[in-house]
């Protein structure tokens, strides 16, 4: 079993009992990214109370996209891909 990343953070040591996704995992976002969604890079692995708190940002599905190096699959992240045609390419 893994420690809580935000406990560690905090020089503090708690047992990780939850897996919170960066990149929600949605019904839709499984569909598009099946292969990513339970990545390890996907995955945080926190205690129970810091997975309770809410205000743990999450990853857009660009942000997503960039890191595993992949083209946005659904409709809106192909329309907002096209502000970053230079990195995507063609």
């Amino acid at each position: 079993m893994a420690n809580c990343e935000l406990c560690e953070r905090m020089g503090l040591v708690a047992l990780a009992d939850h897996a919170h996704h960066k990149f929600s995992q949605s019904r839709e976002n499984r569909k598009l990214y099946p292969e990513f969604i339970d990545h390890p890079d996907n995955i945080m692995y926190l205690c129970y109370d810091h997975h309770l708190n809410k205000s743990i940002p999450k990853w857009s599905e660009i942000y997503f996209c960039m890191h595993f190096e992949i083209k946005p699959r659904s409709i809106s992240g192909m329309e907002l891909s096209k502000k970053f045609d230079p990195w995507w390419g063609e």
